[in-house]
């Protein structure tokens, strides 16, 4: 049995503590994956990157990476923070992006604008701007984010600044007018003192300078040329030819536990040009990510025909109906959706390789849901034979969340590493 206990290790070397992100596998255990079930030089693939825990790992340890996310936002995060961003490329854009951003901030104070600077002043129109944003920090937001966007630099520069723009709302101690915003349950706080949109973003790009530098030295010193690749893409049916990958390494979303999109809005808002997408039709993605509590899924449960196959998810679900039929819908959902992740985990894997999954059980209105255990069920339907399963606790101080066990039933502790097997 390996330890996997890294509660008092270091967690943010490199560029892991580049942005905030909600349940961020840890480094660490990515790195044991990637050590005794992978060689270097192959290729690993996270189907479900999130902020690109597993991309950057892989590469430290001389691995090639492809993640997968369905989130825009989580895409560009992921490849900024697993891709080598030379400082003087950095150094260059900043200083043409902070003195012209310092200009325009200044000018709006004085008072002397001109309806090009208003322009580039205004912010993007969306429900509840000025219940979340002080009118200072929103135009300071929009002439900053003018300025990264209208600066010439290479794409992955560019990149680089959005994340560093991203990371000012998307905080513990955000620019905007809220708290636990990265974990989708924010609330409204007010600054004592209006932040200081320009400063901050000063800072952040010093500590991610140097969080880059420690991860080009690290990348030299694993003496391997190594690539990651974040594409935005759905695990459900990647794109990825079949039996090219020699190690799968994901941690998936729980079910109902997370809502992304609530999470992200507050920044995606405001970075349209460079994620691609608006924030409507960012919101509208909502319902489509895997442990999604939002869309339709009927008003009656009835199995499927699918998962009654498999006796322990017919089991919970059947649990779970008799309290909440709206919670079984949504779980069924999830573990059907998990099922053809699975099926696609299978396809791409090389025959006799790995996949290791990172999952913890939960209370959902008080019903116990083992779904490392019905993640075994569903793995077994396409080939993949669960070799190992290693538990892991999970530390209580890193537990940020509120929690409300009278209404949700006992929170869980332990999460497992199940490492399985494609056995054909």
């Amino acid at each position: 049995m390996p330890d996997l206990d890294f509660t008092t290790q270091d967690s943010l070397y490199a560029t892991h503590g580049l942005h905030a992100y909600a349940a961020k596998c840890p480094p660490k255990l990515v790195a044991y994956g990637l050590q005794y079930y992978s060689k270097p030089g192959e290729t690993v693939l996270d189907p479900m990157a999130g902020s690109g825990t597993t991309l950057v790992e892989a590469r430290l340890m001389g691995r090639h990476a492809i993640g997968y996310d369905i989130d825009p936002l989580a895409r560009m995060i992921a490849q900024v923070k697993s891709r080598q961003v030379h400082d003087s490329q950095i150094e260059q854009a900043y200083g043409v992006i902070a003195h012209r951003a310092a200009a325009d901030v200044a000018a709006l104070r004085t008072g002397a604008t001109t309806s090009a600077l208003r322009e580039r002043a205004t912010p993007p129109d969306f429900p509840n701007l000025d219940y979340w944003f002080d009118q200072d920090v929103a135009a300071s937001l929009a002439v900053l984010a003018y300025h990264i966007r209208r600066t010439p630099m290479v794409a992955h520069a560019r990149n680089f600044f959005w994340a560093a723009f991203s990371s000012l709302i998307l905080a513990r101690t955000s620019v905007a007018n809220a708290r636990d915003i990265i974990h989708s349950r924010h609330h409204y706080w007010r600054h004592e003192r209006t932040p200081d949109v320009l400063g901050r973003f000063a800072a952040r790009v010093r500590q991610m300078r140097r969080q880059m530098a420690e991860f080009r030295e690290r990348c030299r010193a694993a003496a391997l040329r190594t690539t990651a690749e974040a594409k935005l893409g759905d695990a459900r049916s990647l794109r990825v030819r079949s039996e090219t990958i020699d190690l799968v390494f994901t941690s998936p979303p729980y079910a109902t536990a997370l809502d992304y999109s609530r999470a992200h809005f507050m920044a995606v808002a405001w970075m349209r040009h460079a994620l691609g997408i608006s924030l409507p039709d960012y919101l509208a993605l909502a319902p489509v990510y895997i442990g999604s509590e939002r869309g339709r899924t009927g008003r009656v449960f009835r199995l499927s025909r699918r998962l009654s196959r498999f006796e322990l998810a017919s089991a919970v679900l059947s649990q779970m109906a008799e309290g909440s039929a709206r919670q079984a819908r949504h779980l069924q959902r999830y573990f059907g959706d998990m099922y053809r992740v699975f099926r696609q985990i299978a396809r791409v894997l090389k025959p006799k390789r790995h996949a290791i999954i990172v999952v913890c059980p939960s209370h959902i209105r008080k019903v116990a849901v083992p779904t490392h255990e019905v993640f075994g069920e569903l793995a077994r339907a396409h080939q993949l034979k669960l070799k190992y399963q290693y538990e892991r606790t999970i530390s209580v101080r890193r537990r940020i969340l509120p929690y409300m066990q009278e209404n949700f039933g006992q929170r869980m502790e332990t999460e497992y590493v199940l490492v399985f097997q494609k056995t054909s």
